[in-house]
């Protein structure tokens, strides 16, 4: 897909695929087919929170165990990083592979205590799936009637 942004063109002839979708609908590809997602610059912290959970959850869902998540120059506030979005990039369970924070230096940066991120995250190959609703009675304990 070349929708004229700059990497289309050096990175398909690589055999990838550059994708770039609208932050309101999930990735257009199956679940645990893909090997790398690069989340770049537009992925910062002027996308609402819930958005925000919305794309983690569904770079998770498209990932293949044991590959990776790059986030690359994100960026926000200091105390909103250190606060939250490190805290929910963090409920992804990834380890890290890179981490690597430095303050923005622009006079925006500076004057708002901003820095960036960049980071690779590396997928868990498999995990244990917890049980969150209670079992159902055993025959023991009388029959059950499910709708």
């Amino acid at each position: 897909m070349s929708v004229g942004a700059p990497y289309s063109e050096t990175v398909a002839p690589r055999g990838l695929v550059p994708l770039h979708v609208p932050l309101q609908q999930r990735l257009p590809v199956f679940d645990r087919v893909v090997d790398l997602v690069q989340c770049g610059r537009a992925v910062n912290w002027w996308i609402p929170v819930k958005m925000m959970e919305f794309l983690l959850f569904d770079v998770d869902r498209v990932l293949r165990g044991g590959w990776y998540l790059w986030i690359d120059r994100f960026f926000s506030k200091r105390v909103d990083f250190e606060k939250l979005y490190a805290l929910l990039i963090g409920k992804l369970g990834y380890k890290k592979v890179k981490w690597a924070t430095r303050n923005k230096a622009n006079a925006s940066g500076i004057k708002n205590a901003e820095v960036f991120l960049t980071a690779l995250l590396q997928k868990p190959t498999s995990r244990v799936r917890v049980c969150w609703w209670p079992p159902l009675p055993s025959e023991e304990q009388g029959s059950v009637s499910l709708w």
